[in-house]
């Protein structure tokens, strides 16, 4: 049963969060049958409280903010949190102590899954600070996963897809294409896999997309997050 009430930071966008939503009530209906539904706590953030915080110079202003979102959700009575955002994670480190709630992280739980793959070099997509950044880099580089980018201008093309139309749940074919053509450039590149590093891109990148195998880190985090309320090992 589950045993712990999930918290989640979400709303950096919107459409995501609600397939956190989606996702996680399916999966404890799975586990508990259809009388059962997740119990979760959630602050969905106004999207431009996030962002216009991150954009300023240094990073004291948005741990600050996040640091007060996950103590209004321990208050409302959640027992662990995630955040429910890839590039939000790399203010991790600064918040957690402070926060002082135990925490499920997106990029622990899809570095467990790519080693288990055995895939040994993957692609990372996601927003530009996640492809930039050493987050994921340096967590997939310790468990001997080398991980490789699209160039600069590539980088500019996927940040800009996710923040005009994914964020706003608007997913055509052109951008598709696009993404499609970017993971395929690394997959030439030797890329054994692609991690979608960002928990929009899942909406519009399926496995049967591409020809590589696909880390869709939205449900690899909720996957981890269940075992987590139903007191099991890390998924």
């Amino acid at each position: 049963m589950q045993t712990k009430t999930i918290g989640l930071i979400g709303g950096i966008g919107w459409a995501s969060t609600a397939e956190y939503y989606r996702l996680l009530n399916e999966m404890v209906v799975e586990r508990m049958g259809t009388s059962h539904s997740a119990r979760i706590a959630m602050l969905s953030l106004n999207q431009h409280d996030f962002t216009s915080r991150a954009a300023q110079p240094g990073s004291y202003v948005i741990e600050e903010f996040l640091v007060q979102q996950g103590q209004r959700l321990q208050a409302a009575g959640a027992d662990f949190f995630a955040l429910c955002a890839n590039g939000a994670h790399r203010f991790a480190p600064k918040i957690l102590p402070r926060i002082g709630m135990p925490f499920v992280s997106i990029v622990d739980a899809t570095a467990r899954r790519v080693q288990a793959s055995g895939i040994e070099r993957v692609g990372l997509l996601g927003v530009r600070q996640t492809m930039a950044g050493r987050f994921y880099h340096d967590r997939l580089e310790a468990v001997d996963v080398e991980v490789i980018t699209p160039d600069a201008a590539e980088q500019e093309i996927v940040h800009n897809i996710i923040y005009n139309e994914l964020v706003h749940n608007r997913i055509t074919d052109e951008s598709r294409a696009v993404l499609q053509r970017i993971i395929a450039a690394m997959a030439q590149r030797g890329a054994g896999g692609v991690v979608l590093g960002c928990t929009e891109i899942p909406l519009l990148i399926k496995a049967a997309d591409v020809d590589v195998p696909v880390f869709d880190t939205t449900d690899i985090h909720c996957r981890a997050i269940i075992a987590h309320a139903f007191g099991m090992p890390p998924a």
